[in-house]
Formats: C-alpha cells, structure tokens, sequence
C-alpha cells in the first residue's frame, strides 16, 4: 500500500523519510540511538577519567608531611602561614608573580640547593617534595592521587589556580 506525505509516496506509514534519506528513515534513525547513546557514554566515561587523572600534582599526605617539614625548618623564615618574614612569601600573589609560567621543577630546584638558608642542601629529596607539595596546596593546587616526584614536577606551571 503506497502512502502519500506531501507530494512524495512511500510504501507504509512507518517508512516516511527520515534525516537518512528518502526511504526507510525511521528504521535507520531507530537503528542509530544505540550507536549515540554509546558514543556518549563512552566520551563522559573518557573525560570523567580524565579529569580523575589530572586532579592534582601531589598527594594529601605528601602535603601533610610537607606542613611538619616546612614547621621545623623553613617558618621561621617565611612565616607559618607562607607569609614571608625574613624569607619571601611563598603562598599567595608575590610567589605566583614571582615564579609565573616557571615549573614546580624550578622551585624544587631552589629549594634542594639553596634552602633552609642556614644549612643549603640539607634536605633529602623526598623532604624537598614535600615541602614544596605544601607550598602548592597553600597556592590552591589540589591534591591528587599521585605523589609529586622529580619528573612529575617538571610538568606543573606555577600559575594562579582557581
């Protein structure tokens, strides 16, 4: 039985055209919501990994542990809330401006050869880790799931985090 839509005829009512061609639209249209919904799925499952992926540079308990350190060898310096006293502030406008569009590495860099002032070069790289993973915490960058190490240090621009 031939129907009319219009001025064109087609075989059933259930066959009118479609966004995929003249005839059998509605098959295909319904044949392509699986395929959509799929492709959907797949790239929020692929942003949502992402995203977990890159939360943060460092972990929570490296920063923790970087707290103690930065408490006993470095507050006397530069404050106990990162203000600066004698030493320049390490959180807040004056250390991003200070070190912007520099890396992480950088950072660990100075501290490892130059800090604390009264012994340079007196902590142990895992201690320089921590201590700047707690400088990045107080400058607002998230933790994350892996520790900072060297290399991943290398990775991370200092600039002003939301």
């Amino acid at each position: 039985m031939m129907r009319t839509y219009g001025t064109r005829r087609y075989r059933s009512a259930s066959d009118p055209p479609g966004p995929f061609g003249r005839t059998g639209g509605m098959k295909r249209a319904h044949a392509a919501l699986p395929i959509a919904a799929t492709l959907i799925a797949s790239a929020l499952l692929t942003t949502a990994s992402l995203s977990a992926q890159s939360a943060g540079p460092f972990t929570a308990a490296q920063a923790k542990d970087g707290e103690a350190i930065f408490t006993t060898k470095c507050s006397v310096c530069h404050g106990a809330q990162l203000q600066g006293k004698v030493g320049p502030a390490l959180a807040g406008p004056t250390f991003i401006a200070s070190y912007n569009g520099q890396t992480a590495d950088d950072v660990r860099d100075f501290i490892s050869t130059a800090m604390p002032l009264t012994a340079p070069g007196s902590l142990k790289p895992a201690e320089v880790l921590a201590v700047l993973s707690y400088i990045l915490q107080q400058n607002h960058y998230a933790a994350g799931s892996a520790p900072l190490t060297e290399t991943s240090s290398k990775t991370v621009k200092i600039a002003t985090q939301p």
